[in-house]
């Protein structure tokens, strides 16, 4: 494809709004972390893994997105294969054990699971085989993965990807039936969950959830201090540097899982619209992608981007206003975290490659009138 033809079919309000969202996020560590250097550790790794992700994105984009088919089934053994290792030798870090540490640098492979699962789930509803052969074996990708991280504990990583499994399956037409059985074998997953699985500061979080102004001081803390801070900020907030909930460190990790009290605290209701309105125009764009791809491979690759990212900003958001128990998931280009960022990079980067190389498949539209 000649250059200017590249730079003509670009989306660029994507990129633009990806941008404006890194930015903002850089912004908001350097506020939430302003008691220490201007090149703190946690700017510089941040610095260094947005390089990364920055050259991610653009290898991916100019790769055809077809090419990624054959590479499906292996990106997602390594991304099994990592999340086995980290359960053997991982990072004990606040109880899970959710990171493995490189020559000094840390990975957290559930967030590259994101990726292999929107690969192999578009991969596999595209093969020739009968639906209920395809709807079994996605089954067993996603709950693999599901089964391995909530062994770590990551709960909040296992729901994400059990209502994107849930979600996509949706999306291609399953019948009500199956969605029954589907949400039965659900409630029993989770009841068993609750019993074997769950650690016991995970059942308070949940059980706190219901009534955090029980236990103000202790389970509920965390959701009591997040409301205050985000309440706190009125219409135009308190100011970069000068929300005393996050700066006096009354709220917890506030750079990563409550970042968006911390945006609201310190930027207030404005600032917190201005967040929402350019994750809604970066996922926007994704929609209109999914509508206008000419192949199922492409729809299926940019409504699976789509439902993460949607789902993700969902759990994450709905943590920091108290709406649902804390999961520990960081809020996608905002929060701190490498692996995070450079995972979103890549997921965002399969679809600029769909709407850069989709007119090159000479097949006609696919047709999703029922996403509108």
């Amino acid at each position: 494809m000649p250059a200017r033809e590249i730079i003509r079919s670009l989306d660029w309000i994507a990129a633009l709004a990806t941008a404006l969202l890194v930015m903002l996020g850089i912004v908001m560590l350097f506020s939430t972390t302003s008691d220490q250097a201007l090149l703190s550790p946690l700017l510089y790794r941040q610095a260094i893994s947005l390089i990364i992700g920055s050259v991610v994105y653009g290898l991916i984009s100019f790769v055809p997105y077809h090419h990624l088919r054959r590479y499906a089934l292996p990106v997602y053994g390594l991304a099994l294969a990592a999340l086995v290792l980290v359960s053997q030798i991982g990072e004990v870090i606040r109880g899970t054990t959710s990171r493995l540490s490189i020559m000094g640098v840390q990975l957290q492979p559930s967030e590259f699971m994101k990726v292999a699962l929107v690969l192999i789930m578009a991969w596999l509803f595209t093969q020739n085989v009968p639906w209920r052969i395809r709807l079994v074996l996605s089954a067993l990708f996603v709950w693999l993965a599901v089964l391995i991280i909530a062994l770590e504990p990551d709960i909040g990583m296992a729901a994400l990807f059990i209502l994107f499994w849930g979600a996509f399956v949706f999306f291609l037409g399953i019948s009500w039936r199956a969605v029954a059985t589907l949400g039965v074998c659900g409630l029993a997953v989770l009841l068993a969950a609750w019993r074997y699985f769950l650690a016991e500061y995970q059942r308070a979080r949940i059980i706190t959830f219901l009534n955090p102004a029980g236990d103000p001081l202790g389970a509920g803390y965390n959701i009591v201090q997040s409301i205050i801070a985000l309440g706190s900020g009125h219409w135009f907030g308190r100011g970069l540097g000068h929300g005393p909930q996050s700066q006096l460190k009354f709220l917890p990790e506030q750079h990563t899982d409550f970042i968006l009290a911390s945006l609201g605290e310190e930027l207030g209701f404005v600032g917190v619209l201005l967040f929402v309105s350019l994750y809604s125009i970066l996922l926007w764009r994704i929609l209109r992608v999914a509508k206008v791809t000419r192949d199922q491979f492409g729809l299926h690759l940019a409504v699976g981007v789509y439902l993460v990212l949607l789902i993700n900003f969902f759990l994450s958001a709905s943590v920091n206003m108290g709406l649902v128990p804390v999961t520990g998931l960081p809020l996608p280009l905002i929060s701190y975290g490498g692996s995070n960022l450079v995972s979103t990079l890549a997921l965002l980067a399969i679809v600029q490659s769909i709407n850069l190389h989709n007119k090159w498949v000479r097949t006609p539209p696919v047709e999703i009138a029922h996403l509108t």
